[in-house]
């Protein structure tokens, strides 16, 4: 233990200062006894009976008392509570105390490893189509005299095309959708979001023989605050998800309710196709995440349909979650804070596809 001076209260100005700065900050005596703690700090589990007791801050404490010199450190903690790393500085005030100030970095860290995840990820996902142009284009040029292999090549180049373009489509509309700027927000009926919806959706489910069924509210029934746009593209990813994992005779029912007491508008779009299982079902809304790699690539998904989803309504003060059986199909429910009022009864319509014509 270090040798104790005679004691003395912290410096006024000192003090002041400290309360100024706010955040965590602990003063303590060159016995780690505790003489300003500040409120934010008290939250933490390192003092005890007016003692320092956190092994890592004490000792920062003593070498800063020793070496009569301000030290940082940057650190990562398992026993601080909700700070997992930290910047932590350790300064000696007037050669009577040690003054620690602790700098949450925990959201920081965690928004750049989420930035590097992103960047990895983009680049390990545009591989692939990058690769597979050329290879295409270098097949092409081999097989230029032959009329239907340049054919056949031709297509598969432009398949791969596609495929980037909709990867870098996809990458743009997430990062429009993790803008919590509401600035493009107005009071936009779900009537004309599910009608968006419809019209950009019916004509895919005839052609994979699939019935979607939505429900349209009636106009003013149920109206939010926010981005049509954005609403619009939650609909569509959901209803083309639904689409992509459903066999061909399935119905893929669309409906919107409104609830006037409870405040909430609520989006289902619920299939009868291969489900999720349900070790994936609480990773479906990560970017990049497939639970079926292989139906993917045939569908041409990129993996960040529902991340886009999650992020337009987190936006929008709402939530997203699925429920889902293996070889039964899915729910997937959007809610979203209710703005309009209530109408009356909604307008059914049904998309059949050519195998089960009109009904």
């Amino acid at each position: 233990m270090m040798a104790e001076p005679q004691r003395s209260p912290v410096p006024r100005r000192a003090l002041e200062a400290i309360r100024a700065f706010g955040g965590h900050s602990v003063v303590v005596t060159p016995a780690l006894e505790v003489v300003y703690q500040s409120p934010d700090a008290m939250a933490l589990p390192i003092v005890s009976a007016g003692v320092l007791t956190h092994p890592k801050l004490a000792e920062l404490a003593r070498t800063a008392w020793l070496e009569g010199q301000a030290l940082v450190h940057h650190e990562r903690f398992a026993d601080l509570g909700p700070i997992e790393q930290a910047e932590v500085s350790a300064t000696k005030l007037a050669g009577r105390c040690v003054l620690l100030t602790i700098t949450d970095l925990t959201a920081a860290m965690r928004a750049e490893q989420v930035r590097h995840d992103l960047v990895s990820n983009i680049g390990h996902e545009l591989r692939t189509p990058v690769s597979g142009v050329q290879v295409i284009a270098e097949a092409l040029d081999i097989a230029k005299d032959d009329p239907a292999a340049v054919v056949h090549f031709s297509e598969r180049l432009k398949v791969e095309a596609e495929r980037m373009a909709r990867l870098i489509e996809d990458i743009l509309a997430l990062a429009v959708a993790q803008d919590r700027s509401t600035e493009r927000f107005v009071v936009v009926d779900l009537a004309d979001v599910v009608t968006a919806a419809w019209d950009h959706e019916a004509t895919r489910a005839a052609g994979e023989g699939i019935t979607l069924k939505v429900t349209v509210p009636t106009v003013g029934e149920a109206e939010v605050f926010g981005d049509a746009g954005g609403l619009i593209t939650v609909l569509d990813n959901l209803i083309s998800n639904a689409i992509s994992y459903s066999p061909a005779g399935s119905e893929v029912e669309v409906s919107v309710s409104a609830d006037r007491e409870q405040g909430k508008a609520t989006i289902r779009v619920a299939d009868q196709g291969i489900g999720i299982e349900p070790e994936d079902q609480g990773r479906i809304f990560e970017r990049f995440y497939r639970s079926d790699r292989a139906r993917s690539r045939r569908t041409g998904g990129t993996g960040l349909g529902l991340a886009i989803v999650k992020h337009i309504m987190l936006a929008h003060g709402g939530t997203v979650g699925v429920r889902s059986q293996p070889g039964i199909g899915s729910t997937f429910t959007a809610v979203l804070p209710l703005h309009g009022g209530v109408g009356r009864q909604p307008d059914v319509r049904t998309a059949y596809s050519d195998t089960q014509g009109d009904e």
